[in-house]
């Protein structure tokens, strides 16, 4: 499988964060909770292709 985005939900909090490479560190923008694959308790399965056009329509409706 070549690269892919996965799904950070908070642990936390449990909100949607980001789609983001799976080596990715984050922070949760509502609680600061800071997020890695690993401590991800369910992993969403989902994968979207780096080169998704679902991506472009994401991005489009977030930046109005």
């Amino acid at each position: 499988m070549g690269k892919y985005l996965m799904q950070f939900i908070c642990p936390k909090c449990g909100r949607h964060v980001a789609w983001a490479l799976p080596r990715a560190k984050v922070s949760c923008g509502f609680c600061g909770a800071k997020i890695e694959q690993k401590n991800i308790k369910t992993p969403n399965p989902a994968r979207l292709p780096l080169d998704s056009d679902q991506l472009v329509m994401f991005s489009d409706f977030l930046n109005g």
